[in-house]
Order: structure tokens, then C-alpha cells, then sequence
């Protein structure tokens, strides 16, 4: 086992929303009782926050409360690129989250752009395509208004590089954190999304490890992904044959990536399975959870 002591794990439970293209159809997943009840059985000590839609907050904490559950940091997307006059609407939608996850009482959550903005990244993914430096400028000047805007609410959002978004490479991801100040804008990496990328996961982490306050974990099969590359395969493609595994599964060296956030960290590693490699989503979630507590310790 590679200790992590302090940290916790959760789960945000998309393969139960999971296309076989790497999207996600909400409508596929239980109603959200059921779902943190399967979380729970699953063996998971949080989820990640996600009020459902017409739900008072107070109502959503205390269901996750009865169901035994803690609230892991959210997600909030940016879905502007800086130049297309939806700016003061990313920025006023980003402080709701915020506002939300302070009620909820966390201080932080995840902060990723849209990937609809971005389609010759979705045509030819994980290559830094179309670079841009002035839309880069644009993006992190945005992420800046938006780190100001939920800071402001007592909530520290932190950057999450994604493939097929405008901040998917290395050097995209550093230049966004240089730019911002860390305590305005923290760091979220993605083992998965940050390895397809070509990126030097453990590096990167380590880099950034006092801006780190929680890690989305996913396992893949880099083989995939450089088949993919060699073909020009685009982002669904590469997906349907077979990237996404959970941790374990894969091919990442999750516990070289991992130890780079060092035996202090107490932050949430929290599961992500884009697509599961076993059919049942529940037991994708055990598996998952199971791989992780026999491999990283924590949690209860």
C-alpha cells in the first residue's frame, strides 16, 4: 500500500451517465436517492456536490447527510473562450456555484472549460491543436474574473486541464496558473485527461502540490490513446475503443502519479470512470473504490 493518510475518497458517479462515446446522458442515472445510496453501498466515503436542479440546497445536504455520505468539491464549468460576449454570464453563473458550495459548507471546487467551445480539439484531441495565444490570454484573463467572483463568496476555485477544452496541454495549464494568483485559483489535475494529453503527470503535480486541494483519479490505456494519435482518430472514437478503465485497469502508473502529492496530503481523490470498463456501473464503482483503498489506504 502507498499511504495517503489523510486523504478521502470519493466518487463522482458518471458511469452511471456514461455514453459509449464519452458523453454523459444524465437521464441514464437513478433518481439522486438511489444514486448516493449506491455510492454509499459501493463503499465510497463522499460524492462529489451537485445540487439537482430545482432543489434547495439545505434539502440536497441533508439527503447526502442521511445517506451517510460527505460532500466532496464540485465542478463548475466555464463556457466562454474570453471573446464571445458570454463573459458577465460565466462570471455570474460561476459565483451561483460558488454561492451553492459555500451553503454547503466547502471552500473549494473544480473550475474546467466547456468542451463544446472547442471542436477542432474534439477532432483531433489531446494535441494542443488550433493554439492560440491570444485566446489563451482571453481564457485566462476570464479565469481570473471568475477565480475573483467565487473567491469573493469564500469558495477557491481550481483550474482542471481537460482535453478537448482550450486548457488541455501542459504548457496551457501552467501558463493559466502562473498567470492567476495561487490564492485566488488552485489546482485540480486529472490523472486521465492530463496523461492523454502527453503531459508528465507526476511532474506537473509536484509542481503544483501546495495548489493541489484534490485530485480527480482515473485510469487509461495510454495505448489507446496513442493509436488514436496515429490515426487521427477524434475524441469519441478514441473513447469507443476503449481509453477510459477504472483505477487499476489501466495502464497509468497511478501510484508514481499520486505520490507526488506527498504522505501530508488530506485532500479528496475522487473516482472518475468517463466511460467503465465493466459493463455494471455499480460494480465498476466497487471495483473502483476497492483498487483504491487496497492501493492508497485513507478514508474511514
Amino acid at each position: 500500500m502507498t499511504a495517503l493518510p489523510g486523504s478521502r475518497l470519493a466518487l463522482n458517479p458518471i458511469q452511471w451517465m456514461a455514453t459509449d462515446d464519452g458523453w454523459l446522458d444524465p437521464s441514464k442515472a437513478p433518481e439522486t436517492p438511489e444514486l448516493l445510496s449506491l455510492v454509499k453501498k459501493a463503499g465510497f466515503d463522499g460524492v462529489m456536490a451537485e445540487v439537482p436542479a430545482g432543489w434547495p440546497v439545505q434539502q440536497y445536504a441533508e439527503l447526502v447527510a442521511d445517506t451517510g455520505l460527505e460532500l466532496a468539491p464540485g465542478y463548475a464549468v466555464c463556457r466562454s473562450d474570453g471573446r464571445d460576449g458570454k463573459e458577465a454570464e460565466v462570471v455570474e453563473n460561476a459565483a451561483r456555484i460558488a454561492r451553492q458550495h459555500a451553503e454547503l459548507g466547502l471552500d473549494v471546487v473544480g473550475l474546467g472549460l466547456g468542451m463544446g467551445a472547442a471542436e477542432a480539439r474534439l477532432a483531433h484531441p489531446a494535441q494542443g491543436t488550433d493554439p492560440a495565444a491570444e485566446r489563451l490570454g482571453a481564457i485566462t484573463d476570464l479565469v481570473g474574473r471568475i477565480a475573483a467572483a467565487m473567491v469573493a463568496e469564500g469558495v477557491r476555485p481550481a483550474l482542471h486541464p481537460h482535453v478537448g477544452t482550450w486548457v488541455e496541454t501542459d504548457s496551457e495549464g501552467r501558463a493559466v496558473l502562473e498567470a492567476v494568483p495561487a490564492d485566488q485559483l488552485g489546482f485540480l489535475p486529472d490523472t486521465g485527461h492530463l496523461a492523454w494529453a502527453g503531459v508528465d503527470v507526476h511532474a506537473l503535480i509536484s509542481d503544483y502540490a501546495d495548489r493541489v486541494p484534490f485530485v480527480h483519479v482515473k485510469d487509461c490505456r495510454l495505448s489507446v490513446a496513442q493509436e488514436g494519435r496515429a490515426g487521427d482518430w477524434d475524441y469519441k472514437k478514441i473513447v469507443r475503443a476503449g481509453l477510459w478503465a477504472e483505477p487499476g485497469r489501466g495502464e497509468l502508473p497511478l501510484v508514481e502519479i499520486l505520490s507526488a502529492l506527498g504522505n501530508d496530503f488530506g485532500g479528496w481523490l475522487m473516482v472518475e470512470v468517463d466511460k467503465p470498463d465493466i459493463e455494471d456501473p455499480y460494480e465498476s464503482a466497487v471495483a473502483s473504490v476497492t483498487w483504491m483503498r487496497a492501493t492508497f489506504g485513507g478514508g474511514r
